[in-house]
């Protein structure tokens, strides 16, 4: 019901043509409705007439803070060449267009303009993060960081393959983030001393029992072999409390050999072996995901609101 959401309506809403008028879920609990002028019926030339935010999730002045820092835009998927303010977040993907194109979320300012294309590659997020000097090291960056090239990923997948293999550890950051978002306590090993393992998730059920998955990551050029699934296996067996999985995730695929490795049953560890197209299933659910109130700060902290 509309007295559950701070409304903010464009004059555009009076000249737009009934038909034409649908509504997109840009973020948690912010509904942006567009449609096209009346002259302009049938011309997919989609404009912003109206956007609903949440009350339960967003106090007055965040949705007012919302409503004039940013701009919602709709861009029609041949258009893609078009120059625009730089892009927080896009909405829709080459498998699920919206409309035949995307709703993007970008800056008001007229300043600097760069087209939607290459605003979505690997390149314009490193040189927007100044990756080597500061991403690493810096937590806030960091947190900003990863959200938004993950939402770049799951606008153009081909942004997974686009990232080095000497930026490895950037696809751990990624996989960390997933499964932050999946509501898991992460702990990121450290950089040159794992123990065969980059990540560990933590997660408790209803009943208080702790999930523990051990999480090894591998940005390769060429398939994952037999090796590192044994490995992995080899480091969950020698714990001190035995995880209740082990994940090998690649942006690669793996060996018809590696996939027929198998634990021994009389062990209650589960192997779970990850490819690309299983890294972007991850991406895609994290981009899903709907957020709890506590949770929006992290989606803010990403969109530059804090």
């Amino acid at each position: 019901m509309d007295k559950d959401f701070h409304i903010f309506t464009r004059h555009f809403i009076k000249r737009a043509h009934p038909k034409s008028l649908f509504s997109v879920e840009v973020l948690p609990g912010v509904i942006a409705t567009f449609g096209e002028s009346k002259s302009k019926f049938r011309s997919k030339r989609y404009q912003l007439a109206q956007l609903k935010i949440n009350k339960q999730l967003y106090k007055t002045e965040v949705a007012e803070a919302f409503w004039k820092r940013f701009y919602v835009k709709y861009i029609h998927h041949k258009y893609k060449g078009k120059k625009l303010p730089y892009i927080h977040r896009v909405i829709g993907s080459p498998r699920k267009l919206i409309h035949d194109g995307y709703i993007i979320i970008c800056e008001p300012t007229l300043d600097e303009r760069v087209s939607f294309c290459h605003q979505q590659t690997y390149e314009y997020w490193l040189n927007k993060f100044d990756l080597n000097s500061r991403i690493s090291n810096d937590e806030h960056t960091l947190r900003k960081a990863i959200p938004v090239l993950l939402n770049k990923i799951a606008a153009n997948p081909s942004i997974l393959k686009q990232i080095p293999t000497t930026d490895w550890r950037v696809f751990e950051e990624i996989v960390a983030e997933v499964f932050r978002g999946f509501g898991y306590e992460v702990v990121l090993t450290n950089k040159t001393k794992d123990g065969g393992k980059d990540i560990i998730a933590l997660q408790k059920d209803e009943n208080g029992k702790v999930e523990k998955i051990l999480i090894e990551c591998k940005h390769w050029k060429d398939k994952v072999d037999v090796k590192p699934v044994r490995e992995i296996i080899g480091v969950a067996v020698t714990e001190e409390e035995l995880p209740t999985g082990v994940i090998l995730a690649t942006t690669n695929k793996f060996t018809p050999d590696a996939k027929k490795v198998k634990i021994n049953p009389n062990i209650s560890v589960k192997l779970y072996l990850k490819d690309y197209n299983d890294v972007l299933n991850w991406i895609g659910d994290y981009n899903a995901i709907r957020f709890t109130p506590e949770e929006m700060t992290k989606v803010f902290l990403a969109l530059g609101l804090t």
